[in-house]
């Protein structure tokens, strides 16, 4: 095992007729009779693949691919798939001989007038059968690691294998093992993915082909026995909702920006609208429908990153691959650095470009409507956090009114959990419209959010008024309440705060939407409930170090009242009040006293 463990140390720096010695000693390692110095030699290998810069050490590599595919141990056939698609994706490297960029850096394949695109092309030839064999091994957890790569092979190979490809994971979709079958329909995104954003023009029928092939099997899915694959096809359907409709979105875009008109019946992607509307979404209606709570929540949670979705990460995608196309012709493959890490670099704002159309959502209501009702109320908390993604998909206040019922209705839900998420969803749901406090988020501040958070203030029921206090953090913490208005927040209802004993004629309350909030906060705080008196102290903690010297004294103001309250109470109040009311204030106090505080 030691000395397998210098063979990627050594190989660099060894001439040609030594490595041929070390290829003999790696060689009896893979057949060695101990397990362990087979699985290590696994690694060895899989290291070597990307130090090789010469053809000649290849077709050995390849001979180990085989070698392993026919190993008696399944660890060792599974770790075949990972070196045969590694393999392949290092070949151009090592026809072109150009090691001084380094093993990360992955030449494309060359181009069919390239002298080396015959060789590279009889290599792949070998390879290929390795993962169609491997695809049909006896064991599962073999077939499974297929399954999970296919992608990987893709993208590895090019496009003169995707239809292969193709054909191996439709086999995979359909294996006698659930977990294979889990694991498969994960995949199914990802290799739609690599045939779309891969395929030349010459290629285009591929990019059809991917989706009238997978699909209809995938489908076949939802009568599946096994929960398991039933919550992976469900994720899977997300996936693709959010990959089709942002390649769509992309080329509007970059036709917009190019000045071309694109003709809506010949643009490949927009063709792909009809997998969307006529199989995407009625797939994810009845997945929302299963029995298995599990399966539901999964369908919504696709929901929802599907209303959530963003073409510009594609579009990062493929521009960084044309532009190393142009340039260099490689492709930097930097492990240590994250897919998500390396999108956060590029975006400049986190802007996102909702999925779902506007009769797409509405088409879903009607469902999202029914799971509001279900008995687990794991699914009816799913069912509402949907809402704020929903929402970025609309402009209408009157969809968007119809979409905050589901949030509304379960306001008043039994279960605290539930309660406390879809009054957090009803506020947070101005975010979702990007106008930062002024436009479509004002009015849905302004004609949704707080009519019912007023009418929970003045709730009979206590657990109603507490609801009101985290609507009312939740407001503040995250901004979202309208930067301006005409004193109509809260309307008529200002007799409300006559029951807190405090002043509230100040004349700036018509012009400051963030004193109007607080008030009602401050409305609460001689509630005759001992809780809710104790979470206006705890929830004016957490919003303090938002506010500024105008808020900060009315805050004062309302804690001082609350405490003189509670002193004057028999037996000297409950002490839990005081304790946050008094933490409060003199966090308050603390701010009052920082230099330029009036000035922020």
């Amino acid at each position: 095992v030691t000395a397998c463990s210098l063979g990627p140390v050594l190989w660099g720096h060894l001439d040609f007729p030594h490595q041929l010695q070390l290829r003999g000693v790696i060689t009896r390692a893979l057949h060695d009779v101990e397990v362990i110095v087979r699985k290590s030699t696994a690694t060895v290998l899989h290291e070597i693949a990307e130090l090789v810069f010469d053809p000649r050490a290849v077709p050995w590599l390849v001979l180990m691919c085989e070698r392993a595919m026919t190993d008696p141990e399944p660890q060792l056939r599974a770790a075949a798939m990972t070196l045969t698609w590694h393999l392949a994706e290092h070949l151009p490297n090592a026809f072109y001989g150009d090691a001084s960029k380094g093993s990360r850096s992955l030449r494309r394949l060359p181009p069919r007038s390239d002298p080396t695109f015959a060789e590279v092309y009889l290599l792949q030839c070998k390879l290929l059968p390795v993962a169609t064999r491997l695809g049909e091994d006896r064991a599962p957890s073999v077939r499974l690691a297929v399954a999970a790569q296919c992608d990987r092979l893709a993208n590895a190979l090019g496009e003169h294998w995707y239809s292969v490809i193709i054909d191996l994971l439709l086999a995979l979709l359909v294996d006698a093992d659930e977990r294979v079958r889990s694991e498969a329909t994960l995949c199914v995104p990802r290799l739609v993915e690599s045939v779309l954003l891969g395929t030349t023009n010459e290629g285009a029928p591929n990019s059809v082909t991917v989706l009238e092939s997978l699909l209809p099997v995938a489908i076949k899915l939802i009568k599946d026995s096994s929960t398991t694959v039933r919550v992976s096809l469900a994720t899977a359907s997300g996936e693709l909702l959010t990959l089709l409709v942002g390649l769509q979105s992309l080329e509007a875009l970059s036709s917009q920006v190019d000045g071309i008109v694109e003709n809506p019946n010949t643009s490949r992607f927009v063709r792909h609208k009809r997998h969307i509307d006529d199989t995407l979404i009625p797939l994810v209606q009845r997945l929302l429908h299963d029995k298995d709570p599990e399966v539901t929540s999964s369908a919504l949670r696709a929901v929802t990153n599907a209303s959530r979705g963003n073409v510009r990460e594609i579009s990062s995608r493929q521009q960084r691959q044309r532009k190393l196309s142009a340039e260099t012709n490689t492709i930097i493959d930097d492990d240590t650095v994250s897919l998500s890490s390396l999108h956060s670099v590029e975006r400049r704002d986190p802007v996102f470009i909702p999925v779902l159309s506007e009769q797409q959502v509405l088409r879903l209501l009607p469902t999202l409507s029914d799971l509001a009702n279900s008995p687990q109320w794991r699914v009816r908390q799913s069912a509402v956090e949907i809402v704020p993604a929903l929402l970025g998909c609309t402009h209408r206040l009157e969809t968007r009114s119809e979409i905050a019922q589901l949030c509304i209705k379960l306001m008043g839900d039994a279960v605290d959990a539930v309660r406390r998420t879809a009054a957090e969803c009803l506020c947070l749901g101005g975010g979702s419209l990007g106008g930062h406090g002024n436009g479509e988020d004002g009015e849905w501040v302004t004609a949704i959010v707080i009519p019912h958070l007023l009418a929970c203030t003045n709730s009979a029921s206590c657990k109603q008024r507490l609801l009101s206090l985290k609507m009312v953090e939740v407001l503040l913490t995250n901004g979202v309440f309208p930067l301006e208005t005409s004193g109509k927040l809260l309307g008529s209802n200002t007799s409300l705060l006559a029951s807190s004993s405090l002043d509230v004629t100040d004349s700036s309350l018509s012009s400051n939407p963030l004193r109007e909030i607080l008030e009602i906060a401050g409305s609460l705080s001689l509630d005759r409930i001992v809780n809710v008196r104790l979470n206006v102290g705890r929830v004016l903690g957490n919003v303090i170090t938002m506010l500024e010297e105008e808020e900060l004294m009315y805050v004062v103001q309302v804690l001082e009242n609350q405490v003189n309250f509670e002193s004057e109470q028999e037996g000297g109040g409950d002490r839990d009040v005081i304790y946050f009311a008094k933490k409060t204030l003199a966090i308050a106090q603390e701010r009052l006293e920082e230099p330029g505080l009036s000035s922020i």
